[in-house]
Order: structure tokens, then sequence, then C-alpha cells
């Protein structure tokens, strides 16, 4: 499996600008036969807590369907963020979103931690369901910057999953705990970590340093096969992501049954 890990360098709030820079990256992803191109968190507008304004409806989203023309017309797989509404809601939510290579377009997972020292919970509604999708026969689990200090939800996705995916708005003033959150998540569940930052300044003068990386099971990072500009790109044979975790202790050693009667007994 061949994918790209993109640390677009956002402009702040501007979806036009930002899908003609996905636009790029997704031709160059196709040319050199890429079936997996993943960018930031909240893709086409940065991590903006303008979120009512920002936002689309799940059900006549412009900004799914851009993706769904973009996948389709390249023939990849694409990874991205989106802050959508769904059904229902009065708030929207901070999604991770699969437009795959037929055109398909779906939104697969809702931020389930909501970074409250910026406010994302009072004008975003938290996510409840961990997700796990197919792509390219290879199980896919999904997380959103935040989430990544949660080490719960990674625990129950690694029996489901061989890959999780973190996409972020990350600030490089944190830097050294991304990295070591992505390291940990993978070292303690058996799994591939692949971790999509942005790049460059938001508009609240955040700076980001682009460190997306992918972290092997054995905790450590692996080496591109090529880069350009912001775009990396990794080939980790799918034989070696599936029979990984067959090796990996934790996985059948974890106490799943033990951990919720705990956790009851501690409520």
């Amino acid at each position: 499996m061949k994918f790209a890990t993109v640390s677009l360098n956002q402009v702040w709030r501007d979806k036009s600008k930002n899908i003609d820079l996905c636009k790029y990256y997704v031709k160059k992803a196709a040319e050199k036969r890429v079936d997996i191109i993943i960018f930031p968190e909240m893709t086409l507008t940065g991590f903006s807590m303008n979120t009512i304004s920002l936002s689309e409806e799940v059900s006549n989203s412009e900004t799914l369907e851009n993706f769904s023309k973009l996948s389709k017309k390249y023939g990849v797989n694409i990874i991205f963020g989106a802050c959508l509404i769904m059904d229902q809601d009065k708030l929207p939510k901070n999604t991770l979103c699969v437009a795959y290579k037929n055109g398909l377009v779906e939104s697969v997972y809702s931020k389930i931690h909501l970074f409250s020292h910026a406010g994302e919970g009072e004008r975003t509604l938290p996510g409840d369901k961990i997700s796990v999708r197919k792509i390219e026969n290879i199980n896919f689990g999904f997380s959103i910057c935040y989430d990544l200090r949660f080490p719960e939800i990674f625990s129950l996705m690694s029996s489901e999953c061989n890959v999780v995916i973190t996409i972020a708005n990350w600030p490089a003033i944190r830097s050294a705990d991304w990295i070591l959150l992505l390291r940990a998540r993978a070292l303690e569940n058996g799994c591939f970590m692949i971790g999509v930052n942005r790049s460059g300044m938001d508009g609240n003068s955040l700076k980001y340093n682009g460190d997306s990386l992918v972290v092997s099971p054995d905790g450590n990072e692996m080496n591109c096969y090529y880069f350009e500009s912001d775009m990396r790109l990794y080939n980790i044979d799918n034989h070696e992501i599936v029979d990984n975790q067959k090796t990996i202790s934790t996985l059948k050693d974890k106490r799943y049954e033990l951990y919720s009667n705990m956790y009851k007994q501690k409520l």
C-alpha cells in the first residue's frame, strides 16, 4: 500500500484556496500511483472556532462534493477533515471523512474528545463512536488531534484495525507531545500510527511544524521514500500490516472485561 501524508499549509478559513492546494497534491499523488492521500484536520478551513459560519450540512456539503470529484477523477482514496452538521443536530461536529476512489464519500468519524481549552465544546458537538473502515483491504481506525491524548479509544480500536490515522492541527509549541503520543499509541497497541499535521501559521498566530509522521508498531518512525514540498510518500507491504499484530502480545493480553468492571466500580 502506497500512501501520502500532506502537511498542508492551510489558508485561514478560505475553502476555495485550500481546495486548490488539495487538488495540486492529489494530482501529484496520482502521478506517483498512491493508494491513499491524507490531509490535516478541518482541511479547508484550519482549526477555527467560527464553526457555525464554516460548517456545512452533511446532506448538502460542497466540501464533500469537491473531494468526491477529486477522488473519482484521479482514482485516489482521500482522507480529509470537515466541520459538518449531521442530520437534526443544531451544532456541527469536527469530522473525518473518506472519499473513496470510486467517488463515494462519507463522514466516518466525529471527534470524541473536544479541546475545551479552545472552547471547542461550546461550538461543536462531540462524537460518541469509534470507527473502523476497510480501504485497499486494510482496516483503518480514525482519530482527530486532541483524541491522541486519550489512550482508551486506541486500545478499543486496536482489536479491529491494523492502522490508525490521526489528522490534526497540533501547534508547534507542543510538537514533542505529538511525536511522543503517536509513538506511544503505536507501541502499546501494536499498530501502525499515521499522524498528519498542518504546517504554517493560522489566524490565531499559532505556528505549526508540519511534523506529519508514520510510526511502526515497534514505536519507531518510518522513513518516506519520496518527498515534495509538504507531501511525503510511504510504502508498507499489506501482508506486513496484517501479519504484524499476530506477534504482538499486548493485543491478546488486554483484559477488556476487567477494565469495564473497574470503570463501573469507580462510578
